[in-house]
């Protein structure tokens, strides 16, 4: 199993993908938000925003897949816990996906 790996975030494409400084484009795993375009996708960004915010957007990263358009398929967290399971617990889930 890959370890957790210290990555700083550059950029929030939407609520469930991203970029880090280093180039790499993410997607959280096990997470279904709203893309940027639909509705209740502006209140997705800002959850996840808000949880990665308060650690300077410093957070930890496992690497789990490799996704759709070449992006990195990651579990995230960060001195608050799990923010895949965070966003989940807010409704940000695979709905019978």
């Amino acid at each position: 199993m890959a370890k957790y790996v210290r990555k700083k975030i550059k950029s929030l494409d939407d609520g469930d993908s991203g970029k880090f400084t280093d180039g790499t484009r993410f997607r959280l795993s096990n997470v279904r938000a709203q893309e940027k375009h639909q509705f209740g996708g502006s209140t997705a960004k800002k959850a996840l925003a808000g949880m990665i915010g308060r650690t300077k957007r410093n957070v930890q990263v496992r690497t789990v897949a490799r996704g759709a358009y070449g992006r990195k398929v990651v579990e995230m967290k960060n001195k608050d816990g799990s923010i895949n399971e965070r966003m989940r617990k807010r409704g940000y889930k695979n709905k019978g996906r």
